[in-house]
């Protein structure tokens, strides 16, 4: 089945014999330049001046339905090229026009096309039928029914020969599951349920062994005989490989050096005095050309002269350039792409503005993408029981150590602040864990975006709300439980309920502060760093370790932002209001105000209002941490 404009299309809609119609790719006068600063290495300065490196230069070409090959040495921009045309590149420094059937690209582009990335990205603890159906829940408009969404996976599977292995879980690098080559083959599985007619895909062969790469390109080579229009780049095919590609674009520094039927390559070479070996793999024959390994047999001057001093091949790729752009095949293409633009321009080529994406459910985005993030949680539970065991743990360690509190002036005073103090302390560095919600799923979350999976929005609420209910809320209501009754806090219903709040705002404000790290740091170790330099500065003004009164003004203003102040508040303002105190050495005598030790603490707690005022702050830290995350998300870069 094909999906096109939200329909789910007959075999009849297509060509006779059930196959897809393909689009043609067409790209008139590429320019890349990527911009760096070069900086300074022996002071401490900023960057001092731009650097200008030019990737593609003056790129045209046309690849029609069938097996696309963009071949290359390391450093070409073969790869530069395909994200170009794929519209995965950063459009600064990008000039040129990029067509579809001649048409510009519009904003359902990545709807009609699908892009495979060279590393694998999938879920691990799914199996690979659930791939499938979350890319086809999340990617297809909501008027195509369940089960034509599950006939076209079941479609997918059988085109690339994955019906043993559809319920194996795809498996990581601590637990095995699908081989490589099926894994290689379900990435492109997720794109294929949109039945695209332009499949892009980034070195495809990267990671496999010669023969689960030769079948890997079978099943490509067998998706482009039925219409498809397959373009990707690849490094050093074998013979086997090579032989499949209809078309061939041998780019070198930046520039084209052959573009035009496979089976006319060598023919092409040998007629400019490069002339293959009999036994020789034709890719690597072409990669040593380009990179001046050969030289010409009849050349005038020897262009090899200087090599060693030219790392990027200029001469011999100039030379090679040159000789084709005075081919007849070079004159055949050039008129094939002037039939689809006719008027070229030197600037980039702009989506169209008309919203033209299928309809989706923003709800039923939210559900399929909350599903798989529980299914990936509870499918490797060691987080979630660590999570709960230590929260288990440390709810016995600290109820055994300030068991059953005495109400005397000095111990049960001095134990009741201790246990506030390692409560509040326990709850914020144990909220740590969340650091790496958005860091191990960076590449994936930046994939599936771009790819029109769901939008920013839903994987934010998505992933909060299968971090907050399992790993925040579950743990919070055991250590309440526990440490509460077991310390021997004030038993009232009401103060209990004010403890449990306290305990679940501050978990959920400190993993505020981890979710803003994780979605700003594409490093763990650097955001731990970070998270636990904030942690730390932020302890010191709890009021705990410092009195806050005597710090200097230029400092003073960090109690604003301190967790640890006002979940503290919190829980010395709730156990200390209404508790009567005894006298050291009298416990008979027990009426003194717990009101007292509060002034003595500096808190603030004559009204109502200095408690919940606690409350109202954390809450505000959790809104703008909040926010900060999901500016950062939509900030993200998601192209290359």
């Amino acid at each position: 089945m094909d999906i096109e404009n939200g329909a789910v299309l007959k075999k009849s809609a297509n060509n006779d014999d059930g196959h897809t119609h393909g689009s043609v790719i067409s790209f008139h006068s590429i320019y890349y330049t990527l911009n760096s600063q070069k900086c300074c290495n022996c002071i401490p300065v900023a960057c001092l001046k731009k650097k200008h490196q030019e990737i593609l230069s003056d790129i045209s070409g046309i690849f029609k339905p069938g097996m696309n090959a963009i071949l290359g040495p390391t450093g070409s921009g073969k790869s530069s090229l395909l994200d170009i045309l794929a519209d995965r590149k950063d459009r600064h420094g990008l000039r040129g026009q990029v067509l579809m059937d001649g048409q510009p690209q519009t904003l359902d582009f990545k709807y009609r096309v699908g892009y495979v990335v060279q590393d694998d990205i999938i879920s691990s603890n799914l199996t690979v039928r659930e791939n499938l159906i979350f890319s086809a829940n999340t990617r297809l408009p909501r008027n195509v029914k369940s089960n034509d969404k599950i006939a076209i996976v079941d479609e997918v599977i059988e085109q690339l020969g994955l019906k043993k292995c559809a319920d194996q879980k795809v498996g990581n690098e601590m637990k095995r599951g699908i081989s490589g080559g099926e894994r290689r083959r379900t990435n492109i599985g997720m794109e294929l349920v949109l039945s695209p007619k332009v499949l892009f895909l980034d070195e495809p062969t990267t990671g496999l062994d010669s023969s689960t790469a030769r079948n890997v390109m079978k099943y490509l080579h067998q998706l482009s005989r039925k219409g498809r229009t397959i373009i990707f780049s690849i490094h050093q095919p074998r013979y086997s490989i090579f032989k499949l590609f209809d078309t061939l674009f041998l780019v070198g520094a930046g520039r084209c050096i052959y573009h035009g039927p496979t089976a006319d390559v060598l023919p092409f070479f040998a007629s400019i005095g490069f002339q293959c070996e009999e036994h020789e793999n034709p890719a690597d024959f072409l990669l040593d050309v380009c990179q001046g390994d050969y030289q010409p047999t009849h050349s005038s001057s020897n262009i090899l002269d200087g090599i060693d001093s030219d790392p990027q091949n200029t001469q011999i790729v100039n030379y090679l350039h040159n000789a084709y752009t005075k081919s007849t095949l070079y004159t055949a293409i050039k008129q094939q792409i002037n039939e689809l633009c006719p008027s070229p321009r030197n600037s980039p080529t702009l989506p169209d503005t008309t919203p033209k994406s299928p309809k989706k459910s923003r709800l039923s985005e939210i559900f399929y993408v909350s599903q798989r993030t529980l299914r990936n949680t509870f499918r490797n539970p060691a987080l979630v029981g660590m999570q709960t065991g230590v929260s288990i743990f440390l709810g016995i360690l600290i109820g055994l150590i300030y068991i059953q509190m005495d109400h005397s002036l000095n111990i049960g005073v001095k134990n009741r602040l201790g246990a506030i103090f390692f409560m509040v302390t326990n709850q914020v560095f144990g909220s740590l864990s969340a650091l790496d919600l958005f860091i191990k799923e960076r590449p994936l979350f930046k994939h599936e975006n771009v790819s029109g999976y769901y939008h920013v929005s839903t994987y934010f609420i998505a992933k909060l709300i299968c971090d907050i209910i399992p790993l925040r809320t579950i743990p919070a209501i055991l250590f309440s439980a526990i440490a509460y009754f077991m310390i021997g806090f004030q038993r009232t219903v009401a103060k209990f309920f004010i403890f449990f709040f306290g305990i679940y705002i501050t978990s959920l404000s400190a993993s505020s502060l981890c979710f803003v790290v994780s979605a700003s740091v594409e490093v763990y170790g650097v955001a731990n760093l970070t998270a636990a330099m904030f942690c730390v500065l932020t302890l010191i003004f709890s009021g705990f370790l410092v009195e806050i009164t005597s710090v200097t003004s230029f400092l003073s203003w960090i109690k604003w932002i301190s967790i640890f102040r006002y979940a503290s508040n919190i829980f010395a303002i709730n156990e200390f209001t209404g508790l009567k105190l005894c006298l050291p050495n009298d416990t008979n005598t027990c009426d003194i105000d717990g009101l007292d030790i509060l002034k003595e603490q500096n808190i603030d707690s004559s009204t109502n209002w200095d408690l919940w005022k606690n409350f109202v702050a954390l809450g505000g830290i959790l809104f703008c941490f909040l926010t900060l995350t999901y500016i950062q998300l939509l900030r993200m870069k998601k192209t290359k």
